[in-house]
């Protein structure tokens, strides 16, 4: 399996502690991750970093599950899990205060499953993961902006 890494970030008007509040509360999730089809099995309090969760995730067309648990977690700085099962991943959350708001990057660290290694046009779909993360990032900022 090939390792991919993916880097996106966003300015919001919204605090540091707010953002990653929202972030690690996954209530939240399906409302700005286009990419996960459901959550459940939720062990723990939102932000807790003993807590983990069951996951659906759709790669490329491909629907893949798995377990995920929070690796770290600092209210108002950064928010990290790491997921196992049919995609190997972490995500990891920076918010950094700027101006008035916040300046969050998003970094991912996954692995390309081997069901997909083989798939005709894999490079040209990985590279629109970029545009959909950062999509995902602008739907975060709608739901965190006030009005």
């Amino acid at each position: 399996m090939s390792k991919q890494n993916l880097q996106v970030s966003v300015a919001i008007e919204r605090d540091p502690e707010d953002v990653i509040r929202f972030i690690a509360d996954h209530r939240n999730r399906m409302k700005y991750l286009q990419s996960l089809k459901g959550v459940s099995n939720i062990q723990g309090d939102p932000g807790q970093v003993t807590k983990s969760w069951d996951w659906k995730w759709d790669l490329l067309g491909h629907e893949f599950t798995g377990t995920a648990k929070t690796i770290h977690y600092v209210p108002g700085r950064r928010y990290s899990f790491a997921t196992e099962g049919g995609i190997k991943s972490q995500f990891t959350y920076n918010a950094e205060p700027e101006g008035t708001g916040t300046k969050l990057t998003v970094d991912v660290e996954a692995e390309i499953p081997a069901e997909l290694a083989g798939t005709e046009g894999l490079d040209q779909l990985l590279a629109g993961a970029q545009q959909k993360g950062q999509q995902s990032l602008q739907k975060l900022k709608s739901l965190l902006e006030p009005s």
